[in-house]
């Protein structure tokens, strides 16, 4: 089964931190690096190339960040991956895409959770969530 993590917050509430630095070096990333495969033992980076049946990839600026204006096409490219790692805005927000996402997601069949994060947490409120985003992932 294709699964999906959406790491959702307002601006500066530290979706790109969760990401970055607590859950890209538990699939063995740093950098910019973006491609993953948890099939074998955590920390193998694969090659980042689209023939790659199992890759899962990490997107971690916000949809609304990158300024998307066709969610449906920028979200085809990733929608080979076996698992997908990507932030957006809360819903309430006003441009927010992540119902838009949501049902992308979820009509190309991945199974899909959505970690919330709050600004001005402690450092251990954002590793427990990234240590969320990877039980899901496997």
């Amino acid at each position: 089964m294709k699964k999906a993590v959406i790491v959702v917050g307002p601006h500066f509430s530290g979706k790109s931190k969760t990401i970055k630095k607590y859950f890209k070096p538990l699939v063995g990333l740093s950098g910019n690096q973006r491609a993953f495969d948890l099939n074998e033992k955590p920390g193998i980076v694969l090659s980042q190339s689209l023939e790659e049946k199992r890759l899962g990839r990490v997107i971690s600026q916000s949809v609304e960040e990158k300024r998307v204006s066709d969610v449906k096409e920028f979200l085809s490219r990733y929608l080979f991956c076996q698992w997908l790692v990507l932030a957006a805005r809360p819903s309430t927000e006003v441009g927010s895409h992540l119902k838009e996402i949501l049902s992308i997601l979820k009509a190309s069949g991945f199974s899909v959770l959505v970690v919330e994060v709050a600004k001005d947490q402690s450092e251990l409120f954002y590793k427990h969530r990234a240590a969320e985003m990877l039980a899901h992932l496997l």
